[in-house]
């Protein structure tokens, strides 16, 4: 069954927390030297409210059987208006998450169609996202969807004998 993409609205708030919840135990297991646990809501509703009314954003939330089970954010971005830099607006992909009952069918890849329907809709040729170098699973996901790598960025622990604060070897 394929699920019903829609933009969320007010009432959508506490399922759009429940994931987020899920989504931020996912990174604290995942890089506990970067995240950690948070009882509660780490995202005041307020906060979740501004990304829904904005103009130039949407959540976009996947729904099955009148649940919401997943949901991408993607708001518009550009390049720093550096002299440098071409001018170049495109779409970008701030988080996604799909509830863990439902992964493995199909609930991301539509939300990713979605995503980039709303990237043509709003006059943009490219969209893009981000992901933490230990969030294979995520990688995987991204390339399957046709994302491309551009940029690495790297961090180095100055203190002596420090090892690296984020592996690349996983």
């Amino acid at each position: 069954m394929s699920p019903t993409i829609r933009k969320a609205e007010a009432q959508d708030v506490p399922e759009i927390q429940r994931l987020y919840r899920q989504l931020d135990d996912h990174h604290a297991e995942l890089l506990p030297e970067v995240f950690q646990a948070v009882a509660g809501d780490a995202r005041g509703n307020d906060v979740v409210q501004t990304w829904i009314f904005r103009d130039d954003a949407d959540y976009l939330l996947a729904e099955l059987d009148g649940q919401v089970v997943g949901f991408v954010t993607v708001e518009r971005s550009a390049h720093p208006k550096y002299p440098m830099f071409r001018p170049h607006e495109f779409a970008l992909i701030d988080n996604a998450v799909v509830d863990k009952s439902y992964r493995g069918k199909g609930i991301g890849t539509a939300l990713f169609q979605a995503a980039i329907d709303w990237t043509r809709s709003h006059g943009f040729r490219y969209v893009q996202t981000s992901v933490w170098n230990k969030n294979t699973g995520a990688q995987e996901f991204y390339l399957d969807q046709g994302f491309r790598p551009m940029t690495t960025r790297l961090e180095l622990n100055t203190e002596a004998g420090a090892e690296p604060h984020h592996p690349t070897d996983g």
